[in-house]
């Protein structure tokens, strides 16, 4: 598969190799018809003489040689098993040293899109190896990498190798819309590339990468190419493949479309159809079926799809349901009576479109009802914004009072923090006060004590008094 580029070690000049390979291309073909050799040994002996003076080499002198080799190369398929990859690696290493590759290559990757006769086993895996390394040998962004991934898919899709296809698939979805980029490719090219992409796809029974690819290609219809036949008969075949892939209901990338478009002329009543599984239910499905039967529209295109657009349709229906419900809540009976299905197959169809992406919700059997968590809109019109913006409306409504209730509580929760702390200040200064006063009233009564210890002493230390007689 596509890898990071490589470089081919090949020893010898120009003329050397050619006249190898072309002996080697004669003994092929085993001498049928003009010999190889012997038309291009008129042609390599200025080439020689310029290569033995050490002279820049005459490129269309060496343009007209690769012209004779790459004609005889188609019977490069028929070599030994053993040969071919290096037969084709010498070509290869030959074609680079050309004025303008491109010119060639592109030829050699159609030989190499056939069937490898001498290999019928091996011829797919030979075939996608040679290919791989002419791929990795151009610059990324060379457009000659066009023709060889175009050999490389088809290869893939006539051999059915299921591994050669998982092997590419990642390079076509991760790095194909880079590589479209750089190759700067017509609208007619790329849409030749998906539509080839799209068929190897459908051949390995990948849908889904066949889908995607399929309306690439359609989306490379501009407007003016709309109206061709060519064009309609893309737009049918992707329309077709929209409607019957179970895994798409998002019809936009569809109907967004030049060529799909188109249909309104041409195709009025398939059209129609597509507008119905794009915003309508399962009453105007069976309606419009009941006035114009499948068999009849754009030649019975859709006759064998009837099951499948019918699964589809009711699907879509009660995804419709499931959005349009503003109680969010729908009762079975509902349910049954717009798919028009039996009460019991209820739960079946609501598993099924869960699965399909298109709600999600929780089956109450108790109450017998649905209740919708979410549901995908098909059509988002002037309706669908009205209904956003009630839901909005009450989306605001409810976190204005939530906000209320916030902001009453913080408020209470300050006021109440602020109480708090005065009691606790004022509690805290009372403490304060009673221990100045006892503190005052120990220091009085210390003080008395003190006063009354020290008259005591006084008294003590006074001399008697003296008894006098008269």
């Amino acid at each position: 598969m596509p890898a990071p580029t490589t470089t081919l070690l090949i020893e010898g000049s120009f003329t050397e190799l050619a006249e190898e390979f072309a002996q080697y291309l004669d003994t092929l073909r085993k001498n049928e018809g003009p010999s190889v050799q012997a038309e291009i040994t008129p042609l390599l002996q200025p080439l020689r003489e310029k290569e033995q003076a050490d002279e820049e080499p005459d490129l269309k002198q060496r343009d007209e040689v690769l012209k004779k080799l790459v004609s005889a190369a188609a019977v490069l398929n028929t070599a030994p098993e053993k040969e071919i990859t290096s037969a084709y690696n010498l070509l290869l290493h030959l074609i680079h040293q050309a004025s303008d590759p491109d010119m060639f290559l592109s030829r050699l990757c159609t030989y190499l899109a056939k069937p490898i006769q001498s290999s019928p086993q091996f011829g797919p895996s030979l075939a996608i190896s040679i290919l791989t390394t002419i791929f990795n040998t151009l610059a990324p962004s060379d457009s000659s990498r066009y023709h060889v991934l175009l050999a490389i898919v088809a290869v893939i899709r006539q051999s059915s190798s299921a591994y050669a296809y998982e092997a590419l698939k990642p390079q076509l979805t991760n790095q194909l819309p880079g590589w479209l980029t750089a190759w700067e490719l017509e609208e007619e090219e790329a849409r030749k590339l998906h539509l080839a992409v799209t068929e190897a796809a459908e051949a390995a029974g990948d849908s889904e990468l066949a889908y995607e690819h399929l309306v690439l290609a359609l989306q490379t219809v501009s407007a003016g190419e709309a109206s061709r036949p060519e064009s309609r008969e893309l737009a049918i075949r992707a329309l077709k493949s929209s409607l019957q892939n179970p895994t798409v209901f998002d019809f936009t990338p569809v109907t967004g479309s030049d060529a799909i478009q188109a249909l309104r002329a041409s195709d009025s009543t398939l059209f129609e159809l597509l507008e119905i599984f794009t915003s309508d239910t399962l009453d105007v499905y069976e309606d419009f079926v009941a006035a114009t039967p499948l068999a009849t529209i754009s030649g019975g295109v859709l006759a064998d799809i009837a099951t499948p657009l019918q699964t589809k349709i009711r699907l879509l229906t009660l995804a419709s349901l499931a959005a349009s419900t503003p109680s969010r809540s729908i009762p079975y009976a509902s349910i049954a009576t717009a798919l028009r299905v039996p009460a019991d197959e209820v739960e079946k169809w609501v598993i099924d479109t869960i699965r399909a992406g298109l709600v999600e919700g929780k089956l109450s059997q108790l109450r017998s009802e649905f209740l919708v968590h979410r549901a995908t809109y098909r059509v988002f019109g002037e309706k669908q914004w009205a209904e956003v913006q009630g839901r909005l409306m009450v989306w605001r409504r409810s976190l204005e009072s939530v906000l209320g209730v916030i902001r009453s509580e913080r408020e209470r929760f300050i006021r109440d923090g602020i109480q708090a702390a005065a009691a606790a200040a004022a509690a805290a200064e009372g403490k304060t006060g009673d221990k100045a006063k006892e503190r005052r009233r120990n220091q009085n009564q210390q003080q008395n004590q003190q006063q009354t210890q020290t008259q005591t002493q006084q008294q003590q230390q006074q001399p008697p008094a003296e008894l006098v007689v008269e």
